[in-house]
């Protein structure tokens, strides 16, 4: 009769708990827009950060579910304009398969979504405790990236030193590491999440940067100093803002003479005092391309066609060795794309990766890799697979 009575008890307590929705943690971000209790039912949509950028990365955690309860997560559009008359299109937000994870670490993909004819995503997920981690795409959050950077650190010792690029400003610190001897002979430049909603850039980092700790890369850190920038701009990432289109301009927009972003000016100088010192091999950005792309690709340099010399060995050659290295699941598109949707030489020379093919050397090569965010491959292990075949790649490339 008392177990009788415990189990009643208990159902009630279950019946009765109330579902929470939270956000205040590194990176959360989710606007409510209606929550069933009794149906377990949550619609929401990215929080709009003003003058943060595109309102399209979400993450949240539910507390008060229940083990073997079903809740169904609806995510529309962010329905106010995140610049004069523009509201960003949905794509951004609805990835064909959302991140879960039930303890707040290990993250795997939900369920394909249902989409209904209003434009909204609906993902179903069966919650294994009392708490339930969701978001757009598995995080990587500045503390994520500054325990990845200690733990390379302690594995190579002298052969690592962690540097503090710049602070932000809103006062965050931007940390990176140095792999190798800093004077070197080959010199290699990557830096990611200039874009802060594109995680699974800074995956793809994650992963380069375990295989350049790795006894398989031991040869290339005898000859080679690799400067590694997990994420750039920390801010938005912290506050779970787009960051793409931020105002005055976003990350990938500030390569000017007078950068708005300390932590942009701070990689110039570097890169120009690696130039002059030792020449710079390698400038390599890491995003996440539109929602219709479903392999990764190299964005190129604009005029490679009419390219000769070394410069055009150099290109030609790093994408042939890409094809051979990055063969899945996620596969590389074996040709460059061009950012033809940048129309002027201005904007152009403001880019990351313009700005640096202008400030390097003859035999510089400046690429932007784009991983694709929307497949079933998409996912923490297809991301760091990603990461391990660029290195991969960035060692046979610079292999006289």
């Amino acid at each position: 009769m008392m177990k009788q009575l415990s189990l009643l008890l208990l159902s009630v307590a279950i019946a009765n708990a109330e579902i929470r929705v939270m956000t205040n943690f590194e990176g959360g971000n989710a606007e409510v827009v209606s929550l069933d209790q009794a149906a377990g039912r949550l619609r929401i949509m990215p929080a709009l950060h003003e003058g943060r950028g595109w309102p399209c990365w979400w993450s949240l955690r539910l507390e008060g579910v229940s083990t073997g309860q079903e809740i169904t997560l609806e995510v529309q559009a962010q329905v106010k304009p995140f610049r004069p008359n523009t509201v960003l299109n949905a794509s951004w937000c609805q990835p064909d398969f959302a991140s879960v994870s039930h303890d707040g670490k290990t993250w795997r993909h939900t369920a394909q979504a249902e989409r209904t004819a209003e434009k909204i995503a609906v993902y179903k997920i069966q919650a294994e405790g009392t708490s339930l981690w969701l978001a757009w795409g598995p995080p990587l959050v500045p503390a994520d990236a500054e325990k990845l950077l200690a733990e390379v650190q302690a594995q190579l010792g002298d052969e690592a030193e962690r540097f503090e690029l710049a602070k932000t400003r809103d006062g965050r610190p931007v940390n990176g590491i140095r792999i190798g001897k800093a004077d070197e002979p080959r010199q290699v430049w990557v830096n990611a999440r200039q874009h802060a909603w594109e995680a699974g850039g800074a995956w793809v980092g994650r992963g380069l940067l375990e295989w350049l700790a790795s006894d398989e890369a031991k040869a290339l850190r005898a000859h080679c100093c690799i400067h590694f920038i997990p994420i750039m701009d920390v801010d938005n990432v912290a506050l779970g803002a787009g960051g793409k289109e931020a105002l005055p301009q976003d990350h990938n927009r500030d390569w000017s003479a007078a950068p708005h972003y300390p932590e942009v000016a701070a990689a110039q100088k570097r890169l120009v005092q690696i130039q002059q010192q030792h020449g710079l091999d390698v400038f390599m950005d890491l995003h996440n391309p539109g929602a219709g792309d479903r392999v990764p690709f190299f964005f190129g340099p604009f005029g490679f066609e009419r390219m000769t010399g070394l410069q055009r060995t150099n290109y030609q050659r790093w994408i042939e060795l890409a094809a051979a290295h990055l063969t899945g699941p996620l596969k590389v598109d074996p040709k460059y794309r061009f950012a033809n949707y940048v129309k002027t030489d201005e904007e152009r020379g403001r880019m990351s990766s313009g700005w640096a093919r202008a400030n390097g050397g003859k035999g510089t090569i400046s690429v932007t890799l784009e991983t694709a965010w929307n497949t079933p491959h998409s996912t923490v292990e297809g991301y760091l697979t990603v990461g391990a075949q660029l290195g991969r790649t960035l060692a046979e490339y610079l292999t006289d």
